[in-house]
């Protein structure tokens, strides 16, 4: 041990040294790449180029690895320390050091490389006839990232570094990439090299290149802190179409600028490829087919893809898992920038759309997901754009504008040029506007499903001129089990001339109770009625001026004989209702009830029909032995119970048809005929109870028994023979008439209207 000593005294002091690396960039840091594409072959679809990575030390290691995709290295030289040797497995390009690099120390590298470039159906290197470009991502490829597919890389969304790119080809083809043009050299055999710079640091994924015979379009950005140049460089047989489409492109880039902050790139660009949509800075593929001379096809993609310029060029997703950082926020200005252009209603509309479409089929589609830790395979799916959109929606509205892109703009500034997590999101938004925001992503971004708020019931105390009206509120969730905290939700209360009054009622968990003061009685009141927060409720709403029809996912109210103008809204709820009977064999509908608010009117002729089957109310009606029944209540102060209706098809799907709805809410339910008796397919001859002329008539003899829905026993005698029972006494609704005698026992369900 004595003769150990020293040496484990020298090991102390000696720097610890890393080898074998396996992981690309691990224990170092790329803050340069200088890319030169060589030659460039249209017919064999290869490329012959060196790469320049510049890179710090981040640990003492004596070897480093890199990432390329089906592209072979040639050799890998550097004048700052000796290569030992490389070698390449798969996608990981392994180089080997005679010794330890420096920590903190800054190495240059020169690996030369070449042969055929990788492509997937969207990602990659792609070619098309004398045209190739590069898509930063593959929707196939996991990880996604695809840089790799043509230089040597870090190809991850946290190791950023800034770029030089010089690409060599043919006079009769233009080079574009991201950056700032720095030079176009003639070479004098045919061909010229071009130079471009981008400064910002950017991941790999972000840079770009682009060669074949495009025309520029350009206009100017006139910004808050500088002009930017805009340049789009399209085929020259659509090169026309060009002005029409990317007309409004200034204005939605001021818009944003308003919302975001100054623009943090150096030009706005668009290139047209084959495929597309793809944000690399300055260099964004746009879809050839989105050029059409008009704005109605591509102007939701430029502002979505300009928007990029922000969330996710300027501040990036730490991993795929948090992509909706990107993507979400970009669909959603994909339809914000409309507010500005066209108006409040063009981006309601828009947002509703979404809305609808994403309650409706997006849980079908991918599962029930939260918006973070995404898996790879839904890194570029329905969830991560159009729920990620609705989402920030509803941010915006809880936070309130002002507030909101307050804390955006400080989210922005804060990860400028670098990466952020979801969480980095919730804690920039805590400290900008002083709003706990936990509560809010805790029920939208962590929880799968979708929260469910809703106003059970109101009452109105008149109260010194004016009415105190106390709303009760409650909050369910759908897709998981959760209960939201400080849970933020919009009220508005309806005069008799349907003129409105909005306030903002908070609660912790799922009860709340609001009381508001108002200087009318409310003839209504309705929640989220501007449909501010995606929760998982459809509305509708349709003013009635003359005969006509509002649909909403299998409510179908008609309207006729309107003189006035009659306002009518539907909710579709995406949750069962609250309560469900006790009694053995009824059950309610467990994912989804209507509510209808309809304005009075004596003279109005007003009916609906609901719609059921196994696919929407599979989770009640299985088999034949499954009897749908149609329930109301006034709302959640009251019980649910039978009204007058008529019933039309079979066991599997049919309709219910009610005569003057009420408002209220209704839900379909199923008698477990089993339990209860009843043969809805007996021989129309055996028949032993029929209702007419408000009367009941009884063939036979023995008890009878009348069993309302809720199993309440409402009339009970003993008969010798035929009889007739009045229905004066008996509620309108569904029941089951029982007769018992002679050792057998016969079950109906009749209707009371």
């Amino acid at each position: 041990m004595k003769k150990l000593f020293p040496l484990l005294i020298m090991m102390a002091f000696m720097p610890f040294c890393r080898s074998n690396q396996t992981i690309a960039g691990e224990g170092i840091d790329v803050t340069h790449y200088e890319i030169h594409l060589n030659e460039i072959n249209f017919d064999n679809h290869t490329i012959e180029a060196t790469a320049t990575i510049t890179l710090k030390a981040v640990s003492a290691i004596n070897s480093f690895a890199l990432e390329l995709k089906t592209l072979t290295v040639y050799n890998v030289v550097s004048s700052d320390i000796e290569v030992s040797g490389f070698s390449q497995s798969g996608d990981l390009l392994s180089v080997n050091l005679s010794s330890a690099m420096n920590v903190g120390s800054t190495y240059s590298f020169t690996i030369s490389y070449g042969g055929n470039t990788f492509n997937e159906d969207w990602g990659g290197v792609h070619w098309s006839s004398d045209y190739v470009y590069n898509l930063g991502v593959g929707f196939d490829s996991q990880p996604h990232n695809l840089g790799k597919t043509w230089f040597p890389c870090v190809d991850d969304f946290t190791d950023k570094a800034n770029y030089d790119v010089f690409v060599t080809t043919t006079n009769d083809k233009k080079a574009i990439c991201g950056g700032n043009l720095v030079s176009k050299n003639d070479n004098g055999n045919g061909t010229s090299t071009w130079h471009w710079n981008t400064p910002q640091e950017i991941p790999t994924y972000l840079i770009s290149f682009t060669i074949g015979d495009y025309e520029l379009w350009n206009d100017m950005f006139h910004g808050m802190n500088a002009d930017f140049p805009i340049e789009v460089y399209a085929k020259p047989n659509q090169i026309n179409k060009v002005p029409g489409t990317f007309v409004n492109t200034a204005a939605i880039a001021s818009f944003f600028e308003d919302c975001f902050g100054p623009y943090p790139l150096n030009r706005i660009g668009y290139i047209s490829t084959p495929l597309g949509c793809m944000e690399h800075v300055d260099n964004i593929a746009f879809a050839s087919s989105l050029i059409t001379g008009g704005t109605n096809d591509g102007e939701s993609f430029i502002a979505h893809e300009m928007s990029h310029a922000w969330f996710g060029d300027y501040v990036t997703c730490s991993t795929a898992g948090d992509m909706w950082l990107n993507e979400g926020f970009a669909s959603f200005c994909g339809a914000y920038y409309l507010f500005d252009l066209y108006g409040e209603d063009a981006y309601r509309n828009e947002m509703n759309s979404i809305i609808t479409n994403i309650l409706s089929s997006c849980h079908i589609q991918e599962g029930w997901i939260p918006l973070n830790n995404m898996p790879l395979d839904l890194t570029y799916g329905t969830t991560v754009y159009k729920k990620g959109a609705i989402v920030v929606h509803s941010m915006m509205n809880y936070l309130g504008k002002e507030k909101f892109f307050e804390g955006i703009r400080h989210y922005l500034d804060k990860y400028a040029f670098s990466s952020a997590t979801s969480e980095d999101l919730l804690n920039a938004l805590n400290e900008s506007t002083g709003i706990d925001m936990q509560g809010f992503f805790d029920t939208y971004v962590f929880t799968a499903g979708s929260p469910h708020f809703n106003i059970d019931y109101f009452t109105t105390t008149p109260e010194n001129g004016s009415y105190k009206v106390d709303v009760y509120m409650k909050y369910k969730h759908r897709g998981a089990e959760h209960v939201g905290q400080h849970n933020i939700y919009k009220i508005s209360f309806f005069d008799e001339n349907l003129n409105i009054v909005t306030d903002t009622v908070c609660w912790n968990g799922l009860n709340g109770h609001s009381t508001k003061i108002l200087d009318f009685e409310p003839i209504a009141v309705i929640g989220d009625y501007y449909n501010d927060f995606a929760d998982a409720k459809l509305e509708k709403n349709k003013t009635f001026s003359s005969s006509g029809n509002c649909e909403l996912n299998y409510f179908k109210l008609f309207a006729d004989n309107i003189n006035n103008p009659v306002f009518c809204h539907l909710e579709n709820h995406l949750v069962g209702p609250d309560d469900t009977p006790e009694t053995e064999g009824i059950t309610l509908s467990s994912s989804h009830y209507w509510s209808l608010f309809r304005q009075d009117d004596p003279d109005a002729d007003f009916s609906s029909q609901i719609t059921f089957s196994t696919v929407t109310d599979g989770d009640i009606i299985h088999t034949e032995n499954d009897s749908a029944v149609l329930l109301y209540r006034r709302d959640a102060a009251d019980i649910w119970h039978v009204i007058p209706y008529t019933q039309e098809g079979t066991w599997k799907h049919g309709r219910f048809t009610v005569e003057n709805p009420a408002s209220g809410d209704y839900t379909v339910a199923a008698i477990d005929k089993s339990v209860w008796g009843v043969d809805e397919n007996a021989d129309a001859n055996d028949d032993f109870v029929s209702v007419y002329n408000g009367e009941i008539h009884i063939s036979g003899r023995g008890e009878v028994q009348i069993i309302d829905v809720m199993g309440r026993m409402v009339y009970s005698d003993v008969l010798s023979g035929d009889a007739t029972i009045s229905t004066s006494n008996i509620k309108a609704g569904i029941y089951v008439v029982r007769l018992i005698g002679d050792g057998t026992s016969r079950s109906e369900k009749i209707i009371i209207k």
